[in-house]
């Protein structure tokens, strides 16, 4: 038996081997115990760094200016009702 390293590996694993689908359950079960205990080190964690008073001021200025703005529409493209 392959045991699986990548997430997609790991889908196609489950799809092969599941008892649901006819599959070994035993051969599932420790394809599933070896993939849970490769992925125990690895949790995706991520740190967001606070950003300063002059930092935060100057990205919220950015954010403003880049939404849209409200545009007059010229007198030849107004609709006439």
């Amino acid at each position: 038996m392959s045991r699986p390293t990548t997430p997609q590996e790991f889908r196609r694993f489950v799809a092969r081997h599941h008892p649901d689908r006819g599959g070994d359950p035993e051969v599932f079960r420790q394809g599933v115990l070896a993939w849970r205990a490769r992925q125990a080190g690895t949790a995706d964690v991520v740190f967001y760094r606070k950003r300063s008073a002059p930092a935060r001021l100057l990205h919220r200025l950015r954010t403003l200016l880049r939404r849209p703005r409200f545009r007059a529409v010229p007198p030849t493209e107004r609709r006439v009702r």
